[in-house]
């Protein structure tokens, strides 16, 4: 990833966090855990792109081997 790509992740993770403890002590049980469900989907994205840049990576690997035999 690149380097802002990663910062700006990380502050946004860090701003959805402290949604969720202020909403817990603010009592807004509903809005905190409607943030919890956008902190799911946050990981669960990044997973499949992480997925996704690795499944292309093992592609290229594979078919660089396969040329050279």
């Amino acid at each position: 990833m690149k380097q802002g790509l990663k910062w700006t992740l990380l502050i946004v993770l860090l701003l959805v966090l402290g949604g969720i403890v202020l909403n817990f002590y603010l009592n807004y049980f509903t809005f905190a855990y409607a943030l919890m469900g956008v902190l799911l989907l946050i990981f669960s994205g990044w997973g499949a792109v992480a997925k996704l840049n690795n499944d292309v990576h093992e592609y290229k690997d594979q078919m660089r081997r396969n040329s050279k035999i």
